[in-house]
């Protein structure tokens, strides 16, 4: 097997690891950013423990088809022009959505523009999604908004469980009370 060859194997492989391993995967388009913008990208995915990896379509297609999931069908269908992939494992996987979003605020564009994500086991495809991916409660937020809803009626069966004792409590003094009376 000659060099180039075994260089795309490795990379082959290297994609299939990470599509594999990582619960957040982004692709997105940078094309057209400058390299300062694209430094400035990068050093934002990386202060949240996100990966950017520029790639091939051709290699990201062959990682794909290897993979024996029909739920990545879904990548095929944008892998046209460039493709930059962004993967982590940290967080609840909107980080991304976030950083591409503010991105845009500041430069005034609408680059990096997202081809798909795969976010909490869910595909977004394209920029009008990133509000969606944005609004992703993690597990923690979710459990905290079902504990508010509960913790009113829950409070109000302790309180009462609280007045009843009391009472029994205050009749059982006062007996007390009397007996030492006679």
């Amino acid at each position: 097997m000659n060099k180039d060859k075994k260089k795309k194997e490795k990379e082959v492989l290297e994609l299939i690891s990470i599509i594999s391993n990582y619960e957040t995967i982004y692709l997105i388009d940078i094309s057209n950013l400058s390299s300062n913008q694209i430094s400035f990208l990068r050093k934002r995915f990386h202060d949240h423990d996100i990966r950017m990896k520029v790639v091939k379509n051709t290699l990201l297609k062959k990682s794909l088809e290897k993979i024996e999931s029909k739920k990545l069908d879904s990548f095929f269908s944008i892998l046209k022009g460039n493709t930059t992939l962004l993967f982590s494992n940290f967080g609840i996987g909107n980080m991304g959505a976030k950083i591409i979003k503010k991105f845009h605020i500041q430069e005034q564009i609408e680059i990096p523009y997202l081809k798909v994500a795969y976010v909490q086991e869910s595909f977004y495809f394209g920029n009008k999604d990133l509000e969606k991916i944005i609004n992703i409660k993690s597990k923690e937020d979710l459990i905290i908004d079902i504990l508010k809803t509960l913790r009113s009626p829950i409070l109000k069966i302790v309180l009462s469980f609280l007045k009843s004792t009391e009472n029994r409590i205050f009749g059982i003094l006062e007996s007390l009370s009397s007996i030492k009376k006679k």
